[in-house]
């Protein structure tokens, strides 16, 4: 089966899905569904499969996250070393600021929010919250790997991470 796309807009109560969809899914009428809520995904699966039907399911799934993380790399472009030190640590790919919790706590930085640092002088760093909730260090480091070995541009990523620009759709 090709993979069959629909917008779909929802409304504040509900999102029905036309029966031309379920049906070229291979869902019958009336029959029991399995509903996973997901971060920013929603999946419907049958309630019950033959190990063919869950094989189906796996390959499309697998599918569809390859087409998702081939569509990123495209939209952060190729790595051509765009800034002076391209290298992203993958085991430290954030900001790498750090600041113990009496702290954090001293000036009223929440636990789990990202810092940005910039020298002053005369061997003294400011530190602050950052104006951003994600960065690299958000992202699995799986998915950073895969990025990186694909060539595209982490520099970008961040960016895009930082920005929250919308870059699907």
């Amino acid at each position: 089966m090709s993979e069959l796309v629909f917008t779909k807009g929802t409304t504040k109560k509900k999102l029905v899905i036309p029966n031309i969809i379920m049906e070229q899914s291979g869902f019958e009428k009336g029959e029991m569904v399995e509903i996973h809520a997901l971060m920013d995904a929603v999946v419907v699966l049958k309630k019950e499969m033959t190990a063919m039907e869950l094989v189906h399911a796996i390959e499309q799934l697998q599918k569809l996250s390859i087409d998702l993380s081939v569509y990123l790399a495209q939209v952060c472009g190729p790595c051509n070393e765009c800034v002076e030190d391209c290298d992203i640590d993958l085991d430290n790919p954030g900001s790498g600021v750090d600041l113990p919790e009496w702290v954090r706590q001293e000036v009223g930085i929440p636990k789990d929010a990202k810092l940005c640092a910039w020298p002053k002088g005369d061997g003294v760093v400011c530190v602050e919250e950052a104006n951003y909730r994600y960065d690299l260090s958000d992202v699995p480091r799986q998915m950073l790997e895969l990025l990186a070995d694909s060539g595209a541009c982490l520099n970008e990523l961040g960016e895009l991470l930082m920005t929250e620009e919308i870059i699907y759709g």
